[in-house]
């Protein structure tokens, strides 16, 4: 699994806009929870559990599925920071790679949105964006109170699409977003860690 183009496509997931015709705010302004199906060509479908802090510009995404089920990936964006949390393991993952994936797609340099029209996902309506950039392009169905519904993402390296379940906006506990007590900090080739995410 190209788990590095999953997550930023799960990062768009819990993306918020600004007014209409103006280009999208790729950071939430408000607390959200959303359940997410993730598909990629040639590997197995995922489903995760993303919430956002707004205050702390926490995000935490948490496998629901297959092998990976609680894996917990933790991304501080305000300190530019990628954690992987293992409960198999008691393990913490850091994963630095990730948090420059995570900014270059939140990168709008460059980028051309396109409105598309107007559809309705997990029983909510939204907006349909095509977005083009130099190295790859995607698009994404946004909400008016700000919530991504569906995302697609591809590059050189591959693609992703990732399709809402199910969406609720409410405060999100700040416990969520801290690191687990007691586990032990190790370093995991890509390989393996790509194993452990199901891939």
């Amino acid at each position: 699994m190209n788990f590095k183009i999953a997550a930023a496509a799960l990062l768009l997931s819990g993306a918020a806009i600004v007014p209409a015709f103006a280009a999208p705010r790729l950071i939430p302004d408000r607390d959200a929870m959303g359940v997410y199906q993730v598909t990629q060509p040639g590997k197995p479908t995922q489903t995760w559990r993303v919430r956002y802090q707004a205050s702390s510009r926490m995000l935490r995404a948490v496998s629901l599925s297959g092998q990976a089920t609680g894996v917990t990936v933790l991304l501080d964006l305000a300190a530019g920071s990628a954690d992987i949390v293992v409960p198999q393991m008691h393990a913490i993952v850091a994963v630095p790679g990730l948090s420059g994936v995570i900014h270059k797609a939140l990168d709008q340099n460059g980028a051309h949105f396109t409105r598309l029209g107007d559809a309705t996902i997990a029983g909510h309506q939204c907006t349909r964006y095509l977005i083009l950039k130099r190295k790859g392009d995607g698009s994404a169905c946004i909400t008016r109170s700000g919530i991504v519904l569906a995302a697609t993402g591809k590059d050189s390296k591959g693609s992703a699409q990732v399709t809402a379940l199910q969406i609720a906006e409410a405060p999100q506990p700040p416990e969520d977003f801290q690191l687990p007590q007691g586990y032990s900090n190790i370093n995991l080739p890509p390989q393996m860690l790509a194993q452990l995410l199901g891939g």
